[in-house]
C-alpha cells in the first residue's frame, strides 16, 4: 500500500539534473575506455545536455596499465577537444586515479584535480592495494582532499570502511546510475545505504560510452525522499 500511496519517480520525469555538474565522465576521446572520437563525445554530451546537465567534468583514468596518460599529455588532449563540445555546455578537465604502484610518481608529477585540491581516486573492485590507506593518508600531507570514486562498487568494503573512511574527512562520489541497479544488486543496495547515512558528496555518470546514458537514465527510478537527498548531493556539484 505505502508504495502505491507514494510511487517512484522516474528521473527522466523531474528536473533532477538541471543546472548541474557530472563530475566523473570518461569523454576525452583516445585515452582510456571511454569515448574513441569526438563524434562520440559530441553525442554523449548532448544527452547529458539534454537531460539538463550545463558542466563535465573528464576525468580518464591514470593508472600505471596507461603509462600515457601524464597530466601534460592529458591537459594538450583537453585543449585540442574541448572545441568539440556543444554549446552551452562547459568542459573541465580532472582525472581519476588507480591508488597503484605507479600513483606516488603522478602524485610527484602534479595532479589534475577538481576544485580546492580534490582530486578522484578509485582501487580495484575486488580487493585493495596492500598500502592504499597510506596512500589516501599521503595525499591529506600533501595537502589533496580525496574523492573516492564510486565507493559502492568496491566489493572488499565493509560499512565498517565506509564510516572509517569518512571519519578521516575523504569524499565518496556516487555513480548516479547505481541507483538504477547497472552494476548490479550489491552495488545498488550500498549505494542506497550511502545515500540514506548522508555520506555522498558528489554524484557523477561515470559514462564511458554515448549510448548509456540515456538508457541508464531511464532505468533511475527514485523516491521522494532519494530525490531531495540527491538534489543536496548535486548542489555540490555546482559548487566545484
Amino acid at each position: 500500500m505505502f508504495s502505491l500511496l507514494f510511487p517512484k519517480k522516474n528521473a527522466v520525469h523531474t528536473d533532477l539534473l538541471r543546472g548541474t555538474a557530472d563530475v566523473h565522465s570518461h569523454l576525452l576521446p583516445g585515452v582510456d575506455d571511454g569515448v574513441q572520437s569526438a563524434d562520440d563525445m559530441q553525442a554523449a554530451l548532448n544527452a547529458m545536455q539534454e537531460a539538463g546537465v550545463e558542466r563535465v567534468f573528464l576525468t580518464p583514468h591514470v593508472m600505471a596499465d596507461l603509462p600515457d596518460n601524464r597530466r601534460s599529455f592529458l591537459q594538450d588532449r583537453f585543449a585540442c577537444m574541448k572545441q568539440f563540445a556543444p554549446e552551452g555546455i562547459e568542459l573541465r578537465l580532472a582525472a581519476e586515479y588507480m591508488l597503484d604502484a605507479g600513483f606516488r610518481l603522478q602524485m610527484a608529477d602534479g595532479l589534475l584535480t577538481y576544485a580546492d585540491r580534490q582530486v578522484l581516486v578509485e582501487t580495484s573492485y575486488l580487493s585493495p592495494p596492500p598500502d592504499y590507506l597510506n596512500l589516501l593518508y599521503e595525499l591529506s600531507l600533501e595537502g589533496y582532499t580525496p574523492v573516492l570514486a564510486h565507493p559502492e562498487r568496491y566489493m572488499y568494503m565493509t560499512k565498517e570502511d565506509y564510516f572509517r573512511l569518512k571519519d578521516k574527512g575523504y569524499k565518496f562520489q556516487l555513480n548516479l546510475f547505481s541507483l538504477a541497479g547497472v552494476y548490479g544488486a550489491r552495488p545498488a543496495k550500498y549505494a542506497a545505504y550511502l545515500m540514506k547515512e548522508g555520506f555522498y558528496d558528489y554524484a557523477g555518470s561515470d559514462l564511458h560510452h554515448p549510448d548509456d546514458y540515456k538508457r541508464n537514465l531511464a532505468r533511475l527510478k527514485l523516491s521522494g525522499k532519494m530525490l531531495d537527498g540527491l538534489r543536496e548531493v548535486l548542489e555540490n556539484n555546482k559548487r566545484l
